[in-house]
């Protein structure tokens, strides 16, 4: 699998500090947690994703593919899903970042909460685009599709 062409010869970190969030890249080590946190913040999920039908049947077998998926697109530098995690090391979510394949300038961001976190929304949101605008990351239209 060859890497999407604008992070070819980037280097983006499997674990990265956003201030109190850390985000570490998704793999199927996390698939007892992830399958859990998804399972119980399904609702939440689709309400924040309408037209989406995600997580809807998902199997904890389904659950391991997807995140084998990820691990992979990760490695190969083809889109990249983190875990947010707190100092504590708590399961908070996860960030995604797709790339364009269609040859755009722009790549999706997108995050999701498990249920009950008590963490601040808009200080993450701030923190991540402040480091999609750095130089650590190519110029794209970076499209947030989240709260």
């Amino acid at each position: 699998m060859r890497p999407h062409p604008l992070f070819k010869a980037r280097s983006i970190p499997a674990v990265h500090a956003l201030g109190e969030f850390t985000l570490r890249s998704l793999s199927i080590g996390d698939l007892d947690r992830d399958f859990a946190a998804v399972m119980e913040s399904a609702a939440e999920i689709k309400a924040a994703n309408p037209g989406s039908s995600w997580p809807e049947g998902l199997t904890r077998e389904k659950n391991l593919i997807d995140l084998a998926w990820h691990q992979r697109e990760f490695e190969a530098r083809r889109s990249f899903a983190w875990v947010i995690e707190n100092t504590q090391g708590e399961y908070l979510g996860c960030l995604y970042i797709y790339p364009s394949i269609a040859g755009e300038q722009t790549a999706d961001v997108i995050w999701w909460w498990r249920s009950g976190v008590e963490i601040s929304r808009q200080s993450f949101r701030e923190k991540v685009t402040a480091w999609l605008a750095s130089d650590a990351w190519p110029r794209l239209d970076y499209v947030y599709r989240t709260d």
